[in-house]
């Protein structure tokens, strides 16, 4: 074998490792990125066994599998008001499931595409009601109302009726503990989503059924929302893939939901 041979050879395997080293550095993710998640919003999000679950949790982890050429993302799950809190400071990057409150909470921005619409209702004891607040004079006796912590959920009518003293709001930790409140009348009224409180009160039935819960009715719609992922506003400095990630992660949840619209159009 000529030097010349040998020359191109030993030429040939410096190429073949460099770009093989070149191509697994790159070949790995690059970021790892956390979203906090709430720990006590099912179905939506929750803790099942230590492990965050829940629908949007699935959404989002179809969605990661999509970019985990870039991105390691975990969720973590926190107590709502820790989440928003987090945010707040500048502590945390993301935060599920928020909806958009542009003016209340200014350091969130920007949302991610919409997850799902939630339908957010007041669930009242027999007798009691929500339903035309406006025209009702309650300030001698204010309706109790509970809300999950943190959540802001009230309509420009229940905002205006808590205002004027006709109704009194009553944070409690989560949705297992507005109703158990509901259903002993220490509240009149509970604001939160349709399906997670539903889902609460077959939990509370489950769980405590000297509880009596034929007295506690849907009574109206307070509004429609849409959930999303929350980002932290500005903070290029600290996460300075901020745009690339709320990029790739809008695109690939919007190619999760419409192929889920596509199953469930088939089925």
């Amino acid at each position: 074998m000529t030097k010349a041979v040998i020359f191109c050879s030993l030429k040939l395997v410096i190429w073949v490792l460099y770009t093989s080293a070149f191509s697994n550095v790159y070949a790995q993710p690059q970021h790892r990125v956390t979203i906090l998640v709430d720990e006590s919003y099912p179905p939506y999000t929750y803790v099942n066994n230590g492990e965050p679950a829940g629908i949007y949790v699935d959404l989002v982890k179809q969605a990661a599998r999509l970019m985990d050429d870039k991105y390691i993302i975990e969720l973590h799950p926190v107590p709502w008001k820790r989440g928003v809190a987090a945010l707040e400071h500048g502590d945390a990057f993301a935060l599920m499931p928020p909806y958009k409150h542009i003016k209340r909470r200014p350091f969130i921005w920007p949302y991610s595409v919409p997850l799902l619409e939630e339908v957010v209702v007041a669930f009242c004891n027999t007798g009691i009601s929500l339903a035309n607040i406006e025209t009702k004079d309650t300030t001698v006796n204010p309706i109790n109302v509970g809300l999950n912590a943190g959540y802001m959920i009230l309509d420009d009518v229940l905002d205006q009726a808590s205002k004027q003293g006709k109704i009194k709001l009553w944070e409690n930790k989560d949705t297992y503990s507005n109703v158990i409140k509901l259903a002993k009348k220490r509240i009149d009224c509970y604001v939160n989503d349709r399906l997670s409180t539903l889902l609460g009160l077959r939990n509370v039935k489950r769980l405590h059924p000297e509880l009596e819960l034929s007295t506690i009715v849907e009574d109206r719609v307070v509004l429609r929302r849409t959930a999303h992922i929350g980002y932290v506003k500005d903070s290029l400095n600290k996460y300075p893939f901020k745009h690339d990630f709320i990029q790739k992660m809008d695109e690939a949840l919007q190619a999760v939901l419409d192929s889920q619209a596509v199953e469930l159009a088939n089925e």
